[in-house]
């Protein structure tokens, strides 16, 4: 059983994780890597742990469809549901294939970031890892990406809390989401990612920053192959911290792709699990410091399963402040450093950034 620490002592906690056993259905077939293994494995290692004695578990509200057409369009929700029906096919370039009922999977799982979101009126943080499909865009599938609940969310709690920071430390660059809301000067985009010529989804460069009112409100960490923790982290502290404190957010939503992994088999980042760790050590801390607290946090790619698994339960931890002696051997043994080749590329794009933003 897991230790109480002092924070969830009190009766009401302040984090609520949000589960359905549908999820469990957004799973591609055959050898595609997008597997809901990873989810039902990170829900062991937080039930191991005796984390749902100190978090809450809530079911998603399933939401009506129109609510799609927030960031979808009409067009784009009908071709989905017809090839639902029909059970086979892809829903873009041979990367999100059709499955029967995959409308609904896909439906039930933006339902949980919508109801995270609504749940954040009772509590400070809300975690739907079924969510963080960010490279859906308004009339397309894309990157096993069906319906954008990242955007979705950012636009709904636009009403609520104003200004929204979305902050995405997928492997891959988060397109949809920062098309999607390109010219909105609201939603702070925040995509750390690895970048090079014919990585998908090819864009996510420094130069990417916004348009009409919305320029200045994007901002791309384009990271080579090789970068580690280190140089991962001396981006974030140097680029990402001041920014957000630059946009001084209501509301953090928070995109953690298992991906940046060193693990993992298509992405050629070296975080570990204690980069992970390190970076929502700092997430967290930006939320409480303007934010009141108010993170929302989803899940999105990562195909090595348990190393993915691991990674969501070091930030989960971190943010609903659980007892981290009870999550010592989920860790890595060690950060991983940068390559020399990484170190000059980062280091190059962290100055170019400091122009283009004034930072």
């Amino acid at each position: 059983m897991a230790k109480m620490s002092a924070r969830s002592s009190s009766s009401s906690h302040r984090t609520v994780f949000v589960w359905s056993d549908e999820y469990l259905k957004y799973s591609f077939p055959g050898d595609h890597p997008f597997k809901s293994l990873r989810e039902s494995m990170l829900r062991k290692i937080l039930e191991t742990k005796g984390a749902f004695h100190e978090i809450d578990m809530r079911e998603p509200e399933v939401v009506d469809e129109s609510v799609l057409e927030t960031v979808h369009s009409r067009d784009y929700i009908e071709f989905v549901k017809r090839m639902s029906i029909r059970g086979e096919g892809y829903l873009d370039d041979f990367d999100t294939p059709a499955f029967p009922g995959i409308f609904e999977a896909a439906l039930i799982r933006v339902s949980g970031t919508v109801t995270a979101l609504k749940l954040l009126k009772q509590y400070d943080h809300a975690v739907n890892i079924g969510g963080g499909f960010h490279h859906a865009k308004r009339d397309a599938a894309s990157g096993f990406c069906v319906f954008n609940d990242v955007a979705l969310a950012a636009k709904l709690a636009e009403k609520e809390y104003g200004r929204v920071a979305v902050i995405d430390v997928d492997g891959h660059h988060g397109d949809g989401t920062q098309f999607l809301l390109y010219d909105d000067p609201n939603v702070l985009k925040v995509s750390l990612h690895m970048y090079h010529t014919n990585f998908f989804p090819g864009t996510g460069n420094y130069d990417e920053i916004g348009v009409g009112e919305g320029e200045g409100y994007t901002l791309n960490v384009p990271l080579p192959p090789g970068t580690g923790d280190d140089l991962y982290l001396k981006a974030f502290d140097e680029v990402v911290v001041p920014k957000v404190r630059q946009f001084k957010p209501n509301l953090i939503i928070f995109v953690v792709g298992g991906d940046s992994h060193f693990d993992d088999p298509l992405v050629e980042l070296r975080l570990t699990t204690l980069g992970y760790l390190e970076i929502a050590k700092r997430v967290h801390s930006l939320a409480h410091e303007f934010a009141g607290g108010k993170l929302l946090m989803t899940g999105a790619g990562g195909y090595n399963y348990d190393a993915t698994a691991r990674s969501w339960a070091a930030v989960i931890a971190e943010i609903a402040q659980l007892d981290p002696v009870e999550f010592e051997d989920i860790h890595d043994c060690c950060m991983m450093a940068s390559s020399p080749l990484a170190k000059e590329k980062v280091l190059k794009v962290i100055e170019e950034l400091k122009k283009i933003h004034g930072l």
